[in-house]
């Protein structure tokens, strides 16, 4: 929570009990014997008298605050308050009968901390009250110690405020929905719900907690232009958006009182819809989706009808928001099959008045069974998967194919028929808290589909008793779908540590110092010089240890030879290059450009061929969705297959407030078991991030690749960023170093058992810092001190061989008997081997510098003479049988 003294900062303003013999403690934070404005939360306790769960809104300690003595009088405020309102309202003098009408003898001020809107920090401010006229009230927030105005609203629902009307949906039929007025225009945004936070939104654009539906006037998917939903008079003639609105709605009302979960997200986050989505060929679109920030409807083409005029349709696309936000199951394979069942499972909870999906928007035409699919059964009228609808009911029917991310569509139906199972044999009721349940305390990242009849099984024993007949119908309906067994297997390993000594790669900050990048031990002495170039990026290090990459201030990309005299060469000459990182093995390299072209670009160092993938935003469809400009931090996963990179996000409003932000992203680069080029298929780490939240830099732990660090940077905060440790597994995550102004671009130890960071010391200058972690490698220990001054970008590594994935250099059929020593090598390279072969060593973009041959049973030399000092790859072929090899030239 980032308070540092909970029990004096928070007091008790009120406790309920409820008919279930649940209490409900609500506290006011305080800072200093203050109100924090806005700053409210309530502790929810069972019937046992345990905390069950925690809502409401509160800020970190407004530490910064050093002084609760205004420089100005609440009478001065007052005075200023009432001067701000007269450009706002016709300001009138209250008569006597309205004044005690009102209980209203003149505005009232009462001194915060308030926070507001903007990156700035928390200050001391006086809370006005004033009524301008009999209809109205208004709030004001003047700085206590510069009298200027902070924010300033009108808080009666006679002028802006939520309003109701009556409008026609996609279906024809009347719905009341929830508006909101704005300066006498009207907004498809509801903030009517418990959610809404009127002091911290930024109306119309930028509403808090609220259901927000906007309109993309039939825009492209890739190019999408939007613009709210508005009217002059509270009517409304665009029944997609009236359907979106009231979907929205039913959805957060479904989750809030079925299960206690506040939107989303559970934490009140703004719910967003977007309608009249076209596709990418400006054609209409025969899809709805969700993208981590808003669903996003089609009006249909082939297969549909509008989409939006589907509740479990809706439902299903905004279930994936709380599948992010609890289990964030990986969307491919059984994980994503998962990920898919639990979006149709809530989606027909939702509409409750079928076991169909989408049947009240497919046409019949494409869809002969007139539903998009069915829970009921999922064969959905169908024989096989080229009837469209068609799912697999039973894990005889499992499909092994690597279509639809490996079956996510396709396999939801065999979970799916599951749930109809439990739903029949006790009662809908039972069976969505069951399966809620297990979706948000049991499921994991990687879950598969026994980790659900686990999970299924234990929730129901939670609920109702190990045996209860909850218990008995999960079981059964389990092992009629045929998911079977009690065991699920450990869905990540743990990699050996590296053999080698460790060091530290750091970057010189101190100004007129002769040189960069430094190397010294890991108390961060002995320090050796590497390198006097200056970078652009933090450099990239490959698994042994023995070269390092990156970007110069030229925009050059340069490798570093971290053995002997520490060798420096440029790689690429172009001065076009922002950042590069090298794959753990050292046979790839990926970079991107400084044209923000929404591109990475990859080099397979082996064979010196390159491609170039696009970025985007995956959405629940499976589709390309828009958004993403460019990318920067970059990290190799230890499989040689997916890169893992930040991209800067944007999707644009013409007739308000962008939404923009940093997220982290994995793209899959390379197929091991093709050995060749992968599919350039992305997921994300986390899509629907909090308003004014980035995360970036992400980095994995050096042995246990299911660890990563990364930077978290809240727009809201005084000291935006932090660095927080996460489980990508479990979802857990820790806090490692927050409050801080700049980003921390961390790196683990060689035991997983430290963490180093940038930060920033008391005179303002950078430094490297450490911490220890626990034992999970996700919770600090101790406190962050200084480990290197006057240095940024401190990178742990470790001088050794290990293996850290069956994707070797070594093909599956190499050259018998392969040699080459010495390495390093100053000038002459022996080599060896059982078998004629042809040599080629390339650099580290992949291009030929020296070509040779061996005969067997023969020592044949290669004269690298004449090449720059570094790393290289060396090839060698019999054109039925390869092997590579990583040399060093001194």
């Amino acid at each position: 929570m980032q308070v540092q003294q909970p029990d004096q900062e928070f007091r008790v303003i009120g406790i309920t009990r409820d008919n279930l013999g649940q209490a409900h403690v609500r506290l006011e934070q305080t800072w200093r014997g203050l109100p924090v404005y806005g700053a409210e939360v309530i502790v929810h306790l069972g019937s046992d008298g345990q905390p069950k769960l925690f809502s409401g809104r509160h800020y970190r300690t407004p530490s910064s605050v050093s002084t609760i003595a205004p420089s100005l009088a609440g009478s001065t405020a007052a005075e200023t308050a009432a001067g701000a309102l007269r450009s706002k309202t016709h300001v009138t003098q209250l008569s006597s009968n309205e004044k005690q009408l009102l209980e209203y003898t003149g505005p009232t001020t009462q001194l915060v901390i308030y926070h507001p809107e903007a990156n700035a920090a928390p200050v001391l401010a006086w809370h006005v009250t004033t009524r301008p006229s009999l209809l109205e009230r208004w709030e004001t927030l003047i700085d206590a110690h510069t009298g200027g105005v902070l924010k300033q609203y009108e808080s009666s629902c006679t002028a802006n405020g939520p309003r109701t009307a009556q409008a026609r949906d996609l279906n024809g039929t009347t719905r009341t929905v929830n508006t909101y007025e704005w300066n006498s225009r009207f907004y498809l945004i509801d903030g009517a719900q418990p959610m809404f936070n009127l002091g911290r939104s930024t109306m119309p654009d930028a509403p808090v907690g609220a259901l927000l539906t906007l309109d993309a006037n039939n825009t492209r998917s890739n190019n999408a232009t939007l613009s709210h939903v508005g009217s002059t008079n509270n009517t409304w003639s665009n029944p997609s958006a009236i359907s979106a609105h009231t979907n929205a709605a039913q959805a957060y009302n479904y989750f809030r009182s079925t299960f206690n979960r506040n939107s989303l997200d559970g934490a009140g986050g703004t719910m967003i819809s977007i309608v009249r989505l076209a596709d990418e060929d400006g054609t209409g679109l025969d899809n709805a989706f969700w993208n981590g920030k808003f669903i996003a409807y089609g009006e249909g083409n082939v297969g549909f009808t509008p989409l939006a005029g589907s509740l479990d349709v809706a439902g299903h696309e905004m279930t994936h928001g709380v599948v992010e936000k609890s289990a964030n199951l990986v969307y491919q394979g059984q994980s994503g099959a998962l990920n898919e069942s639990m979006a149709d499972v809530f989606g027909s909870m939702m509409d409750r008045s079928d076991w169909l999906i989408g049947e009240d928007v497919v046409r019949r035409s494409y869809f002969p069974s007139g539903a998009l699919r069915s829970m009921q059964d999922p064969h959905n009228g169908g024989s096989s998967l080229t009837d469209a609808g068609f799912q697999p009911r039973h894990m005889s029917e499992f499909y092994t194919g690597t279509q639809d991310n490996g079956g996510v569509h396709i396999n939801s139906g065999i979970p799916n028929w599951a749930f109809f199972k439990v739903a029949t044999a006790l009662g809908r009721e039972h069976a969505e808290q069951i399966w809620y349940r297990a979706l948000t305390a049991y499921l994991t990242r990687s879950s598969q589909f026994i980790d659900l009849r686990l999970s299924a099984i234990q929730s129901a024993t939670d609920l109702y008793g190990a045996s209860s007949s909850d218990v008995a119908a999960v079981t059964a309906a389990f092992n009629a779908v045929g998911i079977v067994g009690s065991v699920a297997p450990p869905p990540t390993t743990t990699l050996p540590a590296n053999p080698g000594p460790d060091y530290i790669l750091s970057y010189d900050t101190a100004p007129g110092v002769n040189g960069t990048f430094y190397r010294s031990n890991t108390a961060g002495q002995s320090f050796q010089l590497v390198s006097n170039t200056s970078a652009k990026s933090k450099p990239s290090i490959n698994d042994a240890g023995t070269v390092a990459v990156f970007v110069d201030a030229q925009h050059r990309l340069r490798t570093v030879q971290l053995t002997g005299s520490f060798s420096e060469a440029v790689i690429q000459n172009q001065p076009v290059w922002q950042n590069v990182a090298i794959s753990k093995d050292g046979t790839k390299l990926a970079a991107i450009t400084t044209t923000q072209d929404t591109s990475i670009y990859v080099f397979n160092l082996v064979n010196g061929q390159s491609v170039k993938y696009k970025l985007y935003n995956p959405t629940s469809a499976g589709t390309q969705g828009s958004g993403v400009l460019y990318a920067d931090a970059l990290e190799w996963d230890y499989s040689g297959e997916y890169l893992l990179y930040d991209s800067y996000n944007v999707i644009r409003n013409s007739q308000g407030q962008d939404i923009d932000f940093w997220d982290i992203g994995f793209l899959r680069v390379w197929n091991t078991a093709a050995n060749s080029w992968g599919d350039g298929q992305i997921q994300k780490l986390v899509q629907n991030l909090p308003a004014g939240v980035s995360i970036g830099n992400p980095v994995l732990a050096k042995n246990s690749p299911n660890i990563m660090a990364l930077d978290f940077f809240d727009a809201s905060a005084t000291a935006p960023f932090a660095v927080l440790a996460i489980n990508l597994e479990t979802g857990d995550e820790g806090t490692i170093f927050d409050g801080s102004n700049t980003a921390g671009t961390p790196s683990f130890s060689k035991l997983d058992d430290k963490m180093l960071f940038t930060a920033l010391s008391t005179s303002g200058d950078t430094v490297v810092a450490v911490r220890s972690l626990q034992s999970n490698k996700i919770t600090p220990s101790g406190n962050a001190s200084v480990l290197i001054s006057d240095a940024k970008w401190g990178v742990w590594y470790s001088q050794g061989q290990r293996i850290i994935t069956s994707n070797r250099l070594e093909t599956e059929t190499p050259i018998p008997g392969l040699k080459a020593y010495p390495n390093p090598t100053p000038d002459l390279l022996t080599l060896e081997a059982e078998a004629n072969a042809e040599v080629t060593v390339v650099n580290l973009l992949g291009r030929p510098v020296r070509t040779s041959k061996i005969i067997a049973g023969r020592r044949n030399t290669i004269d690298l003479n004449g090449l720059a000092a570094g790393t290289y790859i060396l090839r060698a072929t019999d054109k039925q049988r390869s092997s590579t090899r990583m040399i060093v030239k001194k």
